[in-house]
């Protein structure tokens, strides 16, 4: 794209027959003011253009403007060096074979697998036992294995090939090392800053458009006010040690929040800079995983719970501050089964900090005629047909009233449902920002595995989960059908943020 709109040309002998067509009086070593679209093909004179692909500005001659985006036609759109190739191998493509690719151009298709057919007697060459065979052979000579995929070094080579063309490609940075335990390329920035990016942060920074360098481009370090917010809740209601802003525990990671006393630490999560521009997909997963090799249960804040479901945050947190002030002993309740969905809404709305979902079976404790304590459970389905389970079950929800704890309730609960349902097993995962997965463990629930991150899109500045923006979905309302849904929802500049993974546990009554 040219930026230049005027520019000042000095005459000479040479281009003053030209330009006295358009100004008169004009005279050798005048200096005029000319209209870019004036200048002539071959100009010297210096213009400022901007890539219409990675929006890097430059000034060149204009006679080097009118070669790669004018000339022959061409629809005035300038690409930089970096970014003109793959246009123009497209443009040759498109016009060779009417196809991006040519593999996609159905008679290079019939004319390829026609050559394997012949050579082979197969579509593909691999499908020959001999060439298989050849080619096994061929690798244990050179590697010593069967599959260059078996041989570490030549794994890491192929990965360090990989992670140097990934730089070439979305920057012009200096390359100077790959770290493969924490996964982060150290790069050289043009102003001489050296910086460590994870691979998918740096991806998503040149998706984005935004400053690659994180010392040009930095995640603010100080401490917002909403953290100040929680810590000064934390200190108003705790008397022990707290310790704020430390990367020496979980080193290299910093703890916004750390209680040593009760080995309890806080996060807050703010939703821009946590989403995945910023933080690659498993950094909360990585700071929760630190922290539980040294017995630390960390509760990640996000903004938008702490914004609008602050009273659910405060009761969690004063729960773990064993600072809960009504306690409710479940011998003093009375169990029922519920099937008021209105009352489950609003009872999940306002204690739970996932908020309501559909479940068959609800089982409350009342105290004194009041919903003090909630547990709910749905079949349990078969992933490979959505069909439920027969006698299998998962646990869905379970909270007690804001700032209550009922004192065996989750017992009580649990066991009313064994007693009248006869489930055989029965399924729950327990949100690490959150939970520790001591309840379950406490109800005899055997822990399975830790899933890896879920992702929710940023709306509004707000956490939506992502099942309402599934591909069909998208596709329906009008999206491109070729494309992912990752890709659709970054078009639209909609950003995810990750979790730090769910625990996951089975309870068995059958073994």
């Amino acid at each position: 794209m040219l930026i230049s709109k005027n520019v000042n040309v000095r005459i000479n002998n040479i281009n003053k027959k030209y330009y006295i067509n358009f100004f008169q009086d004009i005279k050798t070593n005048d200096i005029i003011n000319v209209d870019v679209e004036l200048l002539t093909k071959g100009s010297k004179v210096n213009v400022d253009v901007k890539c219409d692909d990675c929006g890097i500005e430059k000034t060149m001659p204009y006679s080097f403007y009118y070669k790669f985006a004018l000339k022959d036609g061409k629809d005035g759109k300038y690409y930089c060096t970096k970014c003109v190739k793959p246009h123009r191998t497209q443009k040759t493509m498109l016009d060779r074979y009417g196809v991006k690719f040519p593999i996609q151009n159905q008679d290079i298709k019939n004319k390829i697998l026609k050559t394997t057919n012949d050579r082979y007697g197969f579509d593909y060459a691999l499908k020959n036992n001999s060439i298989k065979e050849k080619q096994k052979n061929t690798n244990i000579k050179k590697y010593n294995v069967p599959y260059v995929s078996l041989d570490e070094t030549i794994r890491n080579k192929q990965s360090l090939s990989r992670i140097k063309n990934l730089v070439k490609k979305y920057t012009n940075y200096k390359y100077i090392s790959y770290n493969n335990i924490e996964k982060t390329i150290k790069l050289r920035c043009n102003k001489g800053h050296i910086f460590s990016i994870n691979r998918n942060n740096l991806y998503n920074r040149y998706i984005y458009k935004s400053e690659i360098c994180t010392k040009c481009n930095t995640v603010s370090h100080q401490t917002s006010g909403k953290e100040n917010t929680i810590y000064d809740f934390i200190k108003e209601k705790y008397n022990g040690k707290i310790i704020i802003n430390s990367k020496k525990i979980i080193t290299p990671y910093e703890l916004d929040i750390y209680l040593p006393e009760l080995k309890l630490s806080f996060e807050f999560n703010g939703i821009y800079w946590h989403n995945e521009l910023h933080k690659s997909n498993n950094y909360h997963k990585i700071k929760s995983d630190l922290c539980d090799i040294q017995n630390i249960q960390l509760i990640h804040i996000y903004e938008d719970d702490w914004d609008h479901k602050q009273d659910i945050i405060k009761s969690m947190i004063l729960n773990k501050l064993l600072k809960t002030s009504n306690k409710i002993y479940a011998r003093k309740t009375v169990v029922k089964e519920i099937t008021d969905n209105n009352l489950i809404r609003k009872f999940l709305n306002e204690n739970h900090i996932q908020g309501f979902v559909g479940s068959k079976i609800k089982i409350g404790l009342f105290y004194e005629d009041e919903l003090v304590s909630l547990m709910t459970f749905g079949k349990l389905r078969n992933p490979l047909n959505s069909l439920s389970i027969q006698d299998d079950y998962e646990m869905i929800r379970f909270c007690n009233k804001l700032n209550t704890n009922v004192i065996g309730g989750a017992s009580k609960l649990f066991k009313y449902f064994i007693r009248n349902h006869n489930p055989i097993k029965i399924v729950s995962y327990a949100d690490r920002s959150y939970s520790n997965g001591n309840l379950y463990k406490q109800l005899g629930f055997n822990f399975e595995h830790i899933t890896v991150p879920n992702y929710y899109y940023v709306i509004d500045r707000k956490k939506q989960y992502r099942y309402n923006y599934r591909k069909d979905i998208l596709v329906k309302q009008g999206y491109d059908p070729n494309k992912t849904e990752h890709e659709i929802m970054l078009e639209r500049k909609i950003y995810r943020i990750y979790n730090s993974g769910n625990y996951k546990f089975i309870y068995n009554l059958v073994v």
